[in-house]
């Protein structure tokens, strides 16, 4: 894995999750690792990547990304990755050789479902 093309800067946020007082399950998010250099690779088709779906009777538009980073111990699917501002939920972790890297696919969509209170998609605070 080459340094010079780990050009883009990651943070990715961990869940917790806590019951309240009503035996409701909530969750909050913080920092777990920050700065994480990787590549971004649009992935699919068409525009690379970005698609529109119906999703209860609303168009949801959908943006699929691949992060390729040095290896992150622990890195779990409930794990949110922010890159450019935007919230991404990962699906796919793809290990490369012997704890040398790792393939994050992730996806983004535009419902307004940011899991991530005090950040926006269009102004984001870190």
């Amino acid at each position: 894995m080459r340094a010079g093309r780990l050009s883009e800067k990651i943070d990715i946020y961990r869940v917790t999750r806590t019951i309240n007082s009503f035996g409701d399950v909530i969750d909050s998010y913080a920092a777990w690792k920050t700065g994480v250099r990787c590549q971004v690779t649009h992935l699919g088709t068409p525009s690379a990547g970005a698609s529109e779906f119906s999703d209860d009777n609303q168009e949801v538009g959908e943006m699929k990304a691949e992060f390729l980073c040095r290896w992150i111990s622990d890195i779990r699917f409930d794990d949110v990755i922010i890159w450019n501002g935007g919230h991404f939920n990962l699906y796919s972790i793809l290990p490369i050789g012997r704890r040398e890297g790792m393939r994050l696919r992730a996806r983004r969509r535009d419902n307004g479902n940011l899991p991530i209170t005090g950040h926006t998609e269009t102004n984001p605070t870190i």
